[in-house]
């Protein structure tokens, strides 16, 4: 096993920790209780591929599986996981019980909770992988995303969602391509070898607003920028050929954007994402001994820690609804939620019996998702950020997350119990890679 180092950057940079050192991120707070891991799933394939240009083929890869490559950096970090649960005092047991492992029905999500399991406890099974009951073709989670369930669904304001699309980009909406030139140009100069000449630019159509689910959304330059954001940084971690840093900043930007202006709105993040939040502070209240939550919530009370394998779609909602943020490092871009990155919810007793809750977020860097391999600089770990504390990093009383929780449920934004679950194996894909993967052999201390 490599050597694991957690480096907290927002540490570092206020107190000068040396390089490599393990940090424990809230020591003030008291005695760690339970962890909740939220966590995308790892590098996987397009969806489909982006129009217009040329894109790699990621055949034999089924469209949005996750690869070969994209199982081994997870099973890193399940790996990392045990370590630093361990370091803070939460040690992770393998035993029947000892950890509670959650996925989403797709593919790439139960993949990357069998690699979590694997990575931590040294074989895919050791753990029952848990997701809904309800494995049918047309089946959702709507743990995962509250418009799958028409209760939900039925519950969304259209209007109050048009206001704050509006809000979040700013007026008037034609100009939002004038007001990030620089990032347009920038990713254009990428794109440009991706097409014979005679391919639109990415900044190029009108800008709208359209809804979709009863959620509007905005479509145009910002939405296809976005989308070809996302395949490129896929097809780079996946060890393509490497790319302008710069330039493939910039474009990560645009997608940030993108994300921002459509799912971490005023108020779309709480349709989409209030469901999960909701769940995941009732499981943070089971571990504290409440009894009136809001919400039912499996009985997983003898293990330290909860995985929960799902999407970027619910780290940006989360976000959202927390107004919270998260500055990666190594090149990488602020709120973006690289695969494989998670947004940790650790619950601390005081002395005193009081709980509060640290966040933080984990993530790869490019680097490191190009070689699966755990560099000397570690796993990154770094604070989160909230607005309710004037931008700063801060750690919420539990009874202030369940103030958040009990607005989203009294809204009829999330369902009282959790869904349906079962731990039924399911059948499995052979994972694969692309032919054109070619990752980098970079080793830290002691290789394997």
């Amino acid at each position: 096993m490599k050597r694991i180092v957690v480096v907290c950057l927002a540490l570092l940079a206020s107190v000068g920790l040396p390089f490599g050192a393990t940090a424990s991120p809230a020591q003030s707070l008291g005695t760690p209780v339970f962890a909740i891991v939220l966590t995308r799933h790892g590098v996987r394939s397009f969806t489909h591929a982006p129009p217009a240009y040329t894109w790699p083929d990621w055949s034999p890869v089924a469209p949005g599986f996750l690869t070969a490559h994209g199982y081994r950096l997870m099973t890193e970090l399940g790996a990392f996981y045990r370590s630093y649960l361990s370091s803070i005092g939460l040690p992770m047991s393998c035993a029947p019980g000892g950890a509670f492992v959650y996925a989403d029905l797709d593919e790439r999500t139960l993949e990357t909770g069998r690699a979590l399991i694997e990575g931590a406890c040294g074989s895919p099974t050791a753990l029952p992988l848990n997701h809904a009951a309800d494995t049918g073709p047309a089946a959702a989670d709507p743990l995962f995303d509250g418009l799958d369930d028409p209760k939900i669904a039925g519950a969304v304001d259209t209007a109050a969602s048009r206001a704050a699309v509006v809000a979040a980009a700013g007026t008037p909406l034609a100009g939002i391509v004038a007001r990030h030139a620089a990032d347009f140009a920038q990713f254009q100069s990428l794109l440009t070898g991706r097409c014979a000449g005679t391919c639109a630019a990415v900044s190029a159509g009108d800008t709208a607003i359209n809804t979709k689910h009863g959620l509007a959304e905005l479509v145009g330059p910002i939405d296809t920028a976005s989308t070809y954001a996302e395949s490129l940084f896929l097809e780079t971690a996946q060890c393509g050929p490497p790319v302008d840093p710069a330039a493939l900043a910039a474009a990560m930007r645009l997608h940030v954007l993108q994300y921002d202006i459509n799912s971490r709105n005023a108020y779309a993040p709480f349709v989409r994402g209030g469901n999960m939040l909701a769940h995941i502070v009732g499981l943070l209240e089971r571990q504290a001994g409440v009894v009136d939550s809001d919400v039912a919530v499996p009985d997983i009370s003898g293990a330290h820690v909860a995985f929960i394998s799902g999407h970027d779609t619910q780290l940006g909602a989360l976000g959202g609804i927390l107004g919270a943020h998260w500055a990666l490092g190594h090149g990488l871009v602020t709120d973006d939620m690289p695969p494989g990155g998670a947004l940790i919810f650790t619950l601390y007793r005081s002395p005193t019996g009081v709980y509060r809750v640290h966040l933080a977020f984990a993530y790869e860097t490019l680097e490191q998702l190009r070689s699966a391999t755990v560099l000397p600089a570690g796993v990154a770990l770094t604070a989160v950020t909230l607005d309710e504390c004037g931008g700063a990093a801060c750690d919420l009383p539990l009874t202030r997350l369940a103030e958040i929780s009990h607005d989203i449920v009294t809204r009829g934004l999330a369902l009282r119990n959790w869904t349906e679950m079962s731990a039924a194996a399911l059948d499995r894909a052979p994972l694969a890679d692309p032919n054109w993967t070619h990752c980098s052999a970079v080793t830290t201390n002691g290789g394997r």
